[in-house]
């Protein structure tokens, strides 16, 4: 199988969660003839949440049949043999999933300027804490502010890749969204990644898979022994027919620590450096700035 998400800047799987219930709420509040509360999940209510979560993610297949020829030997009774061609058939099953941004469905929807007035609110800093409970997750950025003082501090004076690190660590608590990301203060891993170099005056491609390519066709890769702040690792979680299959990038902050926009968290956090089996490269872009 292979899956396809349009809009998705590196090819993986969309989380529009939270502008599901945007929405949702906004739609069932305000129905003019319908309307009623969410403050409690019924069946009625979780009926109109799976509606709208079927109109805002849309899922499309298609089945590839690749043919094969090969030449192979057969040995017959009279202990002769023969060479004779036979085909393989291949068959791939290609699922596109296109997910709607809370936007997007409020156009389809046709929100008035009130609705969306609501919608925007609920999808506000003010209101993030309440999603993520909603959603069940884990509001933790990783520091206080009296530790993020300290890793600051702690970080090697004079590197180019210890002001990336401080760089991404501004971005902490920034919400997650692939569609979104570069709009207000939304983010993915590698739009991160590419606004904190562009800040220093370095250019990297856009999605994880071709910033790691980046890295090793400009021979900026290093092994993880060596890693320092501002070194990027790479993670490949499945096949998405991207450079090497990465799937996810984030910031090496020292300590065994690293920055990343993460699509499980809802946001930018700073945590343990996490899955070595699924790290497949480790890069270091700010090299390119002495070469």
């Amino acid at each position: 199988m292979e899956y396809h998400y349009p809009g998705s800047a590196d090819n993986t799987r969309i989380d529009n969660w939270m502008d599901i219930i945007a929405v949702f709420a906004v739609k069932t509040v305000t129905d003019a003839e319908n309307g009623m509360d969410v403050a409690a999940l019924d069946a009625t209510r979780i009926g109109i949440i799976r509606s709208v979560f079927w109109d805002m993610n849309s899922l499309e297949s298609r089945v590839e049949t690749i043919e094969h020829k090969e030449t192979v030997t057969v040995e017959h009774e009279d202990g002769s043999s023969s060479e004779e061609t036979i085909t393989r058939y291949e068959r791939i099953l290609h699922i596109t999933v296109t997910s709607h941004t809370a936007e997007q469905q409020a156009d389809t929807y046709r929100f008035t300027s009130e609705q969306m007035e609501f919608m925007k609110e609920m999808l506000s800093e003010e209101f993030r804490l309440l999603m993520f409970a909603i959603l069940g997750k884990d509001t933790d950025i990783g520091l206080t502010p009296e530790q993020l003082e300290s890793v600051q501090q702690h970080l090697p004076e004079g590197e180019l890749g210890s002001e990336a690190v401080k760089l991404a660590l501004t971005r902490l608590g920034d919400p997650y969204s692939q569609p979104k990301a570069g709009q207000d203060h939304f983010t993915d891993c590698s739009y991160l990644v590419q606004w904190v170099y562009r800040q220093l005056g370095i250019s990297l491609p856009r999605t994880a898979a071709e910033q790691a390519r980046f890295c090793v066709e400009n021979g900026l890769t290093v092994s993880a022994a060596d890693l320092v702040p501002g070194d990027l690792v790479f993670w490949s979680y499945e096949r998405n027919g991207r450079f090497m299959d990465i799937t996810h990038v984030g910031i090496y902050a020292g300590d065994g620590k690293v920055v990343d926009a993460s699509s499980t968290r809802g946001q930018v956090v700073y945590r343990g450096l996490f899955d070595s089996d699924k790290q497949v490269l480790y890069g270091r872009p700010h090299l390119s700035s002495v070469n």
